[in-house]
């Protein structure tokens, strides 16, 4: 035990602490998350896909919760668990007398198999219709794209992957872009190119899509990695719409030269503005099954002495300049990725197994997608466009003191918690919930 020298504070001498403060948690916020992922039976639906192992004190299903508790509140090590074995939260939230090890985390993770990561999937798909009533969806925008998540050693499948300068795995992602969920998630080795995998990827969720929202307006959007035709095919199959960008070649250049001598003509030698002008024209690749729309951008900032141009395949009628809009608001998804990585913990995976880091991921995916279905759902309006990282200081870092009698817990929280009122929205929010 430290002296009570050793806990005067050399600033003021005055004060000195230590470690006598009784039974505390610093995480008193996960209450509210227990609250909401209760209300909308998500324990339940766990147990449904995941609890039918032996398991009595740590079943693979309570092993999943713990992680999602974890890394909701900040603690993306799977270590961390030995540190918060004993804390009263989440003890309390978990419902047993002591967390899983570090070494218990590791050998479930390490016993998933690749139908049980398919779970993981159905389980996202799951959420976004609990928060998505069929008939309030008008319209829904699936932005894709593709990441790094780095590795670190000799991790199963991992590559260095030039564009990101970086070891790691590089997973295929799928958000609504209206609204930030994270509709589908998948793991990739290192090697694999951008849209390896797509058709198969997208495909379940456009035809669940369809299913619940038959009357929905579905767009998809990619950027030049994802233009491919297979993809075309698969949207217009399912009647929805696409906006990709296309990498230039000769034929798509000769195709927009008359615009361009035209922008030449117009602005000719006043390098001192930004200008821009479009286009649109039918153009068929040796590999598309017919001609599709494809919308030309040509454009200069002041200071450049040649033109750019860029090009955009789409099935949408809409006028050039509202095409180019709807593709340049894709970037809203870089916004749902960075939280995804850096506040919930998928920016590096460090299991030796692919499964298992597979499995981690998509753990991680699940508590970025319940986290969104709370801001939409029940958080209050002021804070619904929140990163998780703003969310954990205001709503989760709560301290709490745990006293115990009669069989009962009650939590004391923080008198000057400066977001009391909010708390207090939240929690009659979820009470209120009801979902169809």
């Amino acid at each position: 035990m430290m002296s009570l020298q050793q806990n005067a504070l050399q600033f003021n001498t005055k004060f000195s602490f230590d470690f006598s403060g009784g039974n505390l948690s610093s995480d008193s916020g996960l209450l509210f998350i227990k609250e909401f992922i209760h209300k909308i039976g998500f324990d339940n639906l766990l147990n449904q896909y995941f609890g039918s192992d032996n398991r009595k004190t740590h079943s693979i299903s309570s092993v999943i919760e713990q992680l999602l508790y974890q890394n909701i509140a900040g603690y993306h090590r799977d270590d961390a668990a030995d540190h918060l074995r004993y804390d009263p939260v989440f003890t309390a939230v978990l419902e047993k007398e002591a967390l899983a090890s570090q070494p218990t985390i590791s050998r479930t993770l390490n016993s998933f198999e690749q139908k049980d990561i398919d779970k993981f999937n159905d389980i996202l798909e799951h959420l976004y219709k609990m928060t998505h009533n069929p008939s309030n969806k008008r319209h829904i925008i699936l932005d894709l794209d593709s990441t790094n998540v780095e590795t670190h050693g000799h991790q199963d499948e991992s590559t260095y992957i030039y564009h990101y300068d970086t070891s790691g795995y590089h997973p295929m992602v799928l958000y609504d872009g209206l609204t930030g969920d994270l509709m589908k998630f998948m793991l990739r080795k290192g090697s694999e190119y951008t849209s390896t995998g797509v058709v198969n990827f997208l495909e379940p969720v456009l035809f669940s899509l369809r299913r619940t929202y038959p009357e929905a307006i579905i767009l998809v959007r990619g950027d030049s990695g994802f233009a491919v035709p297979q993809l075309y095919d698969l949207c217009e199959e399912y009647g929805v719409h696409y906006v990709f960008k296309l990498k230039a070649n000769a034929t798509l250049q000769k195709l927009s030269s008359y615009e361009e001598e035209l922008f030449l003509t117009r602005y000719k030698m006043d390098y001192s503005n930004y200008h821009c002008q479009y286009d649109d024209f039918s153009y068929q690749a040796k590999s598309w099954s017919h001609s599709r729309r494809v919308v030309t951008k040509i454009e200069r900032s002041p200071g450049e002495l040649v033109p750019r141009k860029s090009f955009i395949i789409t099935s949408l009628m809409l006028d050039a300049p509202d095409i180019l809009k709807v593709y340049n608001k894709r970037g809203n998804m870089e916004n749902y990725i960075k939280e995804t990585k850096l506040d919930f913990g998928l920016d590096h995976l460090s299991h030796s197994s692919f499964l298992a880091n597979q499995a981690k991921a998509m753990i991680l995916a699940v508590a970025y997608s319940l986290v969104n279905a709370m801001k939409q759902l029940v958080l209050p309006k002021e804070f619904s466009k929140s990163r998780m990282s703003t969310l954990r200081t205001l709503f989760i870092k709560i301290a709490g003191k745990s006293i115990s009698h009669a069989k009962k817990m009650k939590l004391r929280l923080c008198s000057s918690a400066p977001y009391k009122e909010a708390i207090l929205k939240m929690l009659e929010n979820i009470h209120l919930l009801a979902l169809g």
